[in-house]
């Protein structure tokens, strides 16, 4: 294996984290873009070079984009002009790139096939984003198109990631502690496809070793639980019996809609590309008896 320096735009969120230690743990250097202090510091306590730089300021990004070996793109930017950001910060590191054959990976997300319904999605599916994640596709396409410019571009559709006691899941544990009931958003009928932290950072680490440019690969496993069944496992865990309650989807807005989808989706491109084998605990596991109750009693 060649070891390589590796920037991470996002080092120190929720995803980023866990890239972070998977490369690190593979061997390669990684680097951390920290745009505060905030971000310097969570870099600098867990071991992780850092450079100075910032999404919203793109020319930041293009000499430490070319001072890298690979560039991971994992930055959730929330602000209203988070599209503009995404597009600008995406064309700076390509103009660092071009022509060098080097990769970079953009973190997508698997609500861009929308609802699947009984049907299993794959990366050749349709997409059918809702409101919130249709600003992904053209980031997609811009990852995709940098082949034509002597760059590596791949995309990574991650399911809800959970584990550490953190992600998305942690909202049914955080009602079931403060309300006593997990907080369903929707009839929780429908079925979220998830992925566990650590073997999302380990997929993206194949990817950055090896994997296909060109391509999007899924990044869920083979779970096919219904909202209920996650509530109430998260329930459970939080000391709450089971119970739960249900909230109108529009209730979050493009948000809820998100979390009312009914996903089934296929991995079989990244096992078959990249020998990836997911092996985390379920989500129930997790919500149950792994690090969510954890992370309470440690609250």
């Amino acid at each position: 294996m060649n070891y390589m320096d590796v920037l991470i735009i996002g080092a120190t969120g929720y995803v980023g984290t866990a890239i972070d230690e998977s490369l690190t743990a593979r061997g390669h250097r990684t680097v951390g873009v920290a745009r505060s202090d905030m971000a310097r510091y969570k870099l600098q306590a867990r071991g992780t070079a850092l450079v100075r730089a910032d999404a919203a300021k793109p020319q930041s990004l293009i000499e430490p984009a070319r001072k890298a070996d690979a560039v991971v793109y994992c930055l959730q930017v929330t602000d209203a002009d988070a599209s503009s950001v995404d597009r600008n910060a995406l064309r700076a590191v390509a103009r660092a790139l071009a022509g060098t054959e080097k990769t970079f990976v953009y973190t997508s997300t698997a609500w861009v096939y929308g609802s699947t319904g009984s049907v299993t999605a794959n990366e050749d599916s349709q997409p059918n984003p809702p409101y919130l994640a249709a600003r992904r596709l053209e980031l997609e396409r811009m990852t995709l198109n940098m082949t034509k410019i002597g760059i590596r571009g791949v995309v990574v559709r991650p399911g809800i990631a959970y584990g550490r006691g953190a992600g998305i899941p942690a909202m049914f544990v955080q009602s079931a502690r403060e309300r006593k009931v997990a907080t369903i958003v929707g009839d929780g009928t429908n079925r979220w496809a998830t992925i566990g932290i650590a073997d999302l950072g380990n997929l993206f680490a194949l990817v950055v070793d090896a994997g296909r440019p060109g391509r999007a690969y899924n990044a869920v496993n083979d779970d096919t639980f219904t909202v209920r069944e996650i509530a109430e496992a998260a329930s459970r865990g939080a000391g709450a019996g089971g119970a739960t309650a249900n909230v109108p989807a529009d209730i979050l807005g493009p948000f809820g809609e998100c979390l009312a989808l009914d996903q089934r989706i296929s991995a079989e491109r990244a096992k078959a590309d990249l020998g990836w084998v997911p092996r985390s605990p379920s989500l129930i596991e997790e919500l149950e008896s792994g690090s969510y109750p954890s992370t309470a009693l440690a609250c």
